[in-house]
């Protein structure tokens, strides 16, 4: 399996309608990424309506086994709103010619927002994505951000096991947005990766040390957002320096911050190696 790097990539903005960056110019970030040394690609199938997914299996494509690519799947879009992505040229074309930073597609997603939980469908949506992404596995996949009781369920774990054990997800868990569901995925003993955000990640007290004796990986994820007293820069060195935290993933469309960032993860390792 790929070794983890202390700095991911997010493309949660790659393919969106509200990014007005080219297909390309993600696709060469992902690339930069990799030969920065950042090798942990973290991505959904929600994320520009899969659009996402397609760009960063090209941007990897015979670099495979230099990259740890994690998604995630739980998480629809209704029928009219998957339909908007055949036209998303013309719509992005339309919402660069309206003034404001907000726009109607991106105000209208969460009301558009679906959830399938069942066993049958997340291992569909495990397929689709190993489709989009052009490859036969992911390092990691995740349930993306569901409800307490569907991270407890012992009937979903068991699913994403099988798909471990067929080497479809080398790594399975659970995206967890709260402590609750956080304490629930630890319930399940087949779980082995969380990815948890900035204000879990501070408050875990004793969960700690019951996520690091059983040697669960652990993504941190919008610590810059949620650190505003903080530059990027220091929320990011911060995280990484957090003892629960194996890979920080961080969200940007410029090379140069992806650099600044990506050395302050290299300054860390060497300081872990002392």
């Amino acid at each position: 399996m790929t070794g983890i790097t202390r700095l991911g990539l997010g493309g949660s903005k790659f393919g969106s309608f509200g990014n007005p960056a080219p297909a390309a110019e993600s696709e060469r970030l992902v690339r930069i990424a990799l030969d920065l040394g950042v090798n942990v690609i973290d991505t959904a199938s929600i994320y520009g309506q899969g659009d996402s997914e397609r760009i960063i299996g090209r941007a990897i494509a015979g670099r495979r086994d230099t990259a740890f690519v994690v998604t995630k799947g739980g998480q629809t879009f209704s029928a009219k709103y998957r339909l908007l992505r055949t036209a998303k040229p013309l719509v992005r074309a339309l919402l660069a010619r309206r003034a404001g930073p907000a726009n109607t597609v991106t105000a209208q997603r969460s009301e558009a927002m679906r959830a399938d939980w069942r066993p049958r469908a997340i291992v569909a949506s495990l397929e689709a994505s190993l489709r989009r992404l052009r490859t036969d596995r992911v390092e990691a996949f995740l349930l993306h951000s569901p409800p307490a009781h569907v991270a407890g369920d012992a009937e979903l774990a068991l699913a994403l096991v099988a798909a471990r054990a067929a080497g479809k997800a080398l790594r399975i868990g659970v995206s967890c947005d709260d402590l609750a569901t956080l304490d629930a995925a630890l319930d399940q003993p087949g779980y082995d990766t969380l990815e948890l955000p900035w204000n879990v990640l501070t408050t875990l007290g004793k969960r700690a040390e019951t996520i690091a004796a059983r040697g669960h990986l652990v993504l941190a994820r919008e610590v810059v957002t949620q650190q505003p007293g903080l530059t990027p820069a220091q929320a990011v060195a911060r995280a990484i320096a957090h003892p629960a935290v194996a890979c920080t993933v961080v969200g940007t469309g410029r090379v140069e911050h992806l650099r600044a960032l990506a050395a302050i993860a290299r300054g860390s390792n060497r300081e872990a190696a002392r």
